[in-house]
């Protein structure tokens, strides 16, 4: 009897590598089942000893300020009030004061951060991104990792903010890149904020950057700027009801279709932007 019981062993221990090469196959196959029926990119089951990688920020998070009131101080030397704006569909970054503030005009879309019209460019303009004839351009994904690169390349148009006249237009293909999160930055007014992040606009996929964006969290834009053009940087923070909201600047003859839609007109150019205007 002790001959025949030894003698089971190994055919016991067979049988038990077999079922458990057959159970972690089964697995296998389901996860691989599961990953191709599933409308998710990437699923995977705890069989195939993984873990699904979720983009690390959501930048609506950091881009949509709370509404707090802050001061910019601008490479010229003169400061500007910032403040978040939001609507039931837009949200503005807005730069000046009570009296009068240029603004940006941005909005969620499902998995992307569009951007659609900018009064700050200076030089009493304004422009407008473009796609498919419609104002309103995608400019970054909105859950996204550092070291991605978002191509992009809307349609331009500069106008005059007195009368809407075309000042220059264009296609503009650009790239931003997700150049880093910072659970604290000290800017150069030595103003420390908490939960920052860092994105660069390039002109070429791998090239240098030309432009970077400073967002907080519970701020929106807190700092911008370029080698060429110089830097601005948040330097002093406003406390509730320290001063009074923002007044967003109005442009008469940016009417409702204008701003929804390209008006076409022969002054219109189709080629590049010319590259002494830059739109984010």
């Amino acid at each position: 009897m002790k001959r025949s019981t030894i003698s089971l062993i190994p055919v016991i221990v067979v049988m038990l590598l077999a079922g458990l090469v057959l159970t972690t196959s089964r697995g296998a196959e389901a996860g691989r089942v599961a990953q191709s029926n599933s409308s998710d990119s990437v699923v995977y089951l705890p069989a195939i000893f993984s873990t699904r990688m979720e983009p690390g920020f959501d930048m609506a998070a950091f881009m949509i300020g709370d509404g707090r009131l802050y001061e910019v101080m601008h490479s010229s030397g003169s400061q500007a009030r910032h403040q978040t704006q939001t609507s039931t569909t837009r949200f503005y970054h807005t730069k000046g004061n009570e009296f009068g503030a240029e603004w940006e005009e941005l909005w969620v879309g499902g998995n992307l951060i569009f951007r659609g019209t900018d009064t700050s460019p200076g030089n009493d303009q304004y422009y407008t991104l473009y796609e498919n004839g419609l104002a309103g351009s995608a400019w970054s994904p909105r859950y996204w990792s550092v070291g991605e690169i978002y191509e992009r390349n809307p349609y331009v148009v500069f106008y005059r903010k007195d009368d809407c006249g075309i000042v220059a237009s264009g296609y503009q293909r650009s790239w931003l890149r997700f150049e880093g999160y910072y659970p604290t930055y000290t800017f150069k007014s030595g103003l420390r904020l908490n939960d920052v992040v860092e994105l660069t606009w390039l002109l070429q996929k791998n090239g240098q950057p030309i432009e970077s964006y400073f967002y907080a969290r519970s701020y929106g834009l807190v700092g911008w700027g370029s080698d060429d053009r110089g830097f601005s940087y948040i330097n002093e923070i406003h406390a509730p009801g320290q001063r009074p909201d923002n007044k967003r600047e109005a442009i008469g003859c940016l009417d409702d279709r204008s701003f929804h839609f390209l008006r076409y007109d022969p002054e219109l150019n189709f080629g590049p932007l010319p590259p002494e205007f830059r739109a984010k």
